[in-house]
């Protein structure tokens, strides 16, 4: 018969698996869109999209609130204690990769019909593929308990950066468009750069500053904004 503490971390093992099911499934889903389906298709894609991110916040805090209970109501012993916290922490990236899924896809929107989008198509497919691959060979090193999955994601990311850099810029060389677009091009791989390193450290702020009220309230206002914060003062 199991305890009540094997219980509740069986529990929160299995919401931390649903959650990476769905972000898996939405990635397959964003692969899906990128490949141009019909405007109908692509709809129906968009709006299962929409609806996974909403479910996704919501496992975000449901797994923060069984990491919470896990600890302080069963007193697990150290390595059920690096287990969870682990869970925790992939939970955090989980949430965030779900968010830039839904940046692509708003990007997307604005620029999928463009010649520049079109010239570079192929090669943003190989990219999200390669992430993809990442992202579920990372899951797999915890689920399966299997250190060589985890290494070859770590290995791998240098590589795949590299690689992607070499894929962009190669595509733009040999692109059929104007050596203006080209030009243009590669400058949007360097502010491409610079822009999404911007957004996280703002991002990471905006963590920090979120901990900081449920450190100091208790109140959890991830997803839900300012507005639950002030409606409680």
């Amino acid at each position: 018969m199991k305890t009540k503490r094997e219980e509740s971390i069986l529990d929160l093992i299995a919401t931390f698996e649903n959650m990476a099911d769905t972000i898996l499934g939405q990635l397959k889903l964003l692969e899906k869109y990128m490949a141009g389906p019909g405007e109908e298709e692509g709809s129906r894609i968009i709006t299962e999209i929409r609806s996974n991110e909403d479910k996704i916040d919501k496992y975000e805090v449901l797994i923060s609130d069984k990491f919470i209970s896990s600890i302080v109501l069963y007193q697990p012993v150290a390595s059920d204690i690096r287990r969870i916290v682990a869970i925790y922490r992939m939970t955090i990236n989980l949430e965030r990769i779900g968010d830039r899924v839904m940046n692509i896809v708003y990007a997307l929107g604005n620029i999928k019909d463009t010649k520049e989008y079109k010239a570079m198509a192929d090669v943003i497919s190989v990219m999200l593929v390669s992430g993809i691959s990442m992202v579920e060979k990372s899951l797999l090193s915890f689920i399966n308990n299997d250190n060589e999955y985890a290494i070859w994601t770590i290995k791998n990311d240098e590589i795949v950066d590299e690689m992607n850099h070499k894929l962009l810029t190669n595509s733009i060389s040999k692109a059929n468009v104007s050596e203006k677009t080209k030009e243009m091009l590669l400058s949007y791989i360097d502010l491409k750069d610079i822009i999404t390193n911007l957004e996280r450290i703002a991002d990471h702020a905006t963590n920090i500053a979120e901990a900081s009220i449920y450190s100091i309230q208790g109140t959890d206002i991830r997803h839900s904004g300012l507005d639950t914060e002030k409606k409680q003062e």
